[in-house]
């Protein structure tokens, strides 16, 4: 399944890079991709994926490496 996110907050492309990485590597996701100039992250879930817990570790990993930056659902 696929899902469409805003990024608040994401000062450089460079760090979005580095959140879309680790997003990678998240159990249920298939893909990923973080854009700077949109600001959206888009996701491809695993069907049985569990959307709010995947959302929260997004916004985990997104803080760590952009302190202050937050993933929310439209």
């Amino acid at each position: 399944m696929k899902k469409k996110f805003k990024i608040e907050g994401l000062l450089c492309a460079n760090c979005g890079n580095k959140i879309e990485e680790e997003i990678k590597n998240l159990a249920g996701v298939n893909d990923a991709n973080v854009s700077f100039l949109t600001e959206k992250v888009k996701l491809d879930l695993a069907d049985d994926a569990n959307v709010d817990e995947i959302l929260d570790m997004c916004n985990k990993i997104a803080d760590k490496i952009e302190p202050g930056s937050k993933i929310i659902s439209k």
